[in-house]
C-alpha cells in the first residue's frame, strides 16, 4: 500500500486547473463545475487527476485508459484492475488517496469544536465512553481520532450508510495502536493513525497490515 497526499495551500492557477480539467471524463467535469465554492471543486478535481497519476505510474496505462465504475453501495474501482484498490478523502487543504492490492479506506478531517451529542449519538457505548473519559484538552483531538478511523473503517468495508457507525469499536491506545472490535462475521482488517498535519486527523484501514512508513507528499505539477 501507498498513501499519496496534496495539499490546497492554494487553489491551482488557471492553467493547472483547465491541464487537470482536461484529464477527466466529461461527467467528472461536469461534476466539477457545478460546484458553489472553488475549494470544493478543486478538491474533487485534485483526487480524480492524484488518482489517475497513482494508476498510470503503477501500471504504465495513458490516462486516456484509464476510466473508474462504481460499487453497489458506491465505492469506486478502476475498470480493468480488479486487483487494484483505492480510496479518496479530502478535507480543508489536504487531499489524500491509499492505493494497494487489497480493500482500502482512508479519511482525513481538520479539527474544528464539535457537540459531543455527536458522539452519544453515532459512536459506541465503549467509545463514548473513552471519549468522555479524556480531559477537555484531549477530548476533541480524540474525537476526530475516533471519527477518522471509524469512517476509514466503514470506507474500507465498502457498505456506505448499510454499515451503522455503532456496529462496531475503535480505540487508539497512547502508543498509537489501534484495537477493533468488529462486527460479527466481518473479515479481519487493519487500521493506522498518521500526523499528516497539527490541524487535522486521518486514518487509513485495510485487509492486510502493510502500511507504509510516510506519506508521500505531491503538487500540481507533479500531477
Amino acid at each position: 500500500m501507498k498513501i499519496y497526499a496534496v495539499s490546497m495551500n492554494e487553489l491551482p492557477n488557471s492553467g493547472q486547473f483547465e491541464r487537470m480539467m482536461a484529464m477527466v471524463s466529461e461527467e467528472k467535469q461536469d461534476k466539477v463545475n457545478r460546484y458553489r465554492y472553488p475549494e470544493d471543486a478543486n478538491r474533487t478535481l485534485i483526487g480524480e487527476v492524484l488518482i489517475r497519476k497513482i494508476i498510470s505510474e503503477t501500471f504504465g496505462l495513458a490516462n486516456e485508459q484509464i476510466a473508474f465504475s462504481s460499487g453497489r453501495y458506491g465505492k469506486p474501482s478502476a475498470l480493468g484492475l480488479p486487483n487494484f484498490h483505492f480510496n479518496i478523502s479530502h478535507s480543508g487543504k489536504w487531499i489524500l488517496c491509499a492505493a494497494g492490492n487489497s480493500p482500502v479506506g482512508v479519511d482525513v478531517e481538520k479539527i474544528k469544536p464539535v457537540n459531543y451529542d455527536i458522539a452519544k449519538r453515532f459512536f459506541s457505548f465503549e467509545e463514548y465512553r473513552d471519549l468522555m473519559e479524556k480531559s477537555e484538552p484531549e477530548r476533541l483531538s480524540y474525537f476526530y481520532h475516533l471519527w477518522t478511523m471509524k469512517e476509514s473503517f466503514v470506507k474500507q468495508a465498502g457498505k456506505g450508510l448499510s454499515l451503522p457507525l455503532d456496529s462496531f469499536s475503535v480505540k487508539l491506545a497512547e502508543d498509537g495502536r489501534v484495537s477493533l472490535k468488529l462486527p460479527s462475521g466481518h473479515p479481519p482488517c487493519y487500521m493506522k493513525t498518521y500526523e499528516l498535519d497539527p490541524d487535522y486527523k486521518m486514518a487509513v484501514c485495510s485487509a492486510e497490515p502493510d502500511f507504509p512508513g510516510k506519506i508521500e507528499i505531491k503538487g500540481y505539477d507533479e500531477l
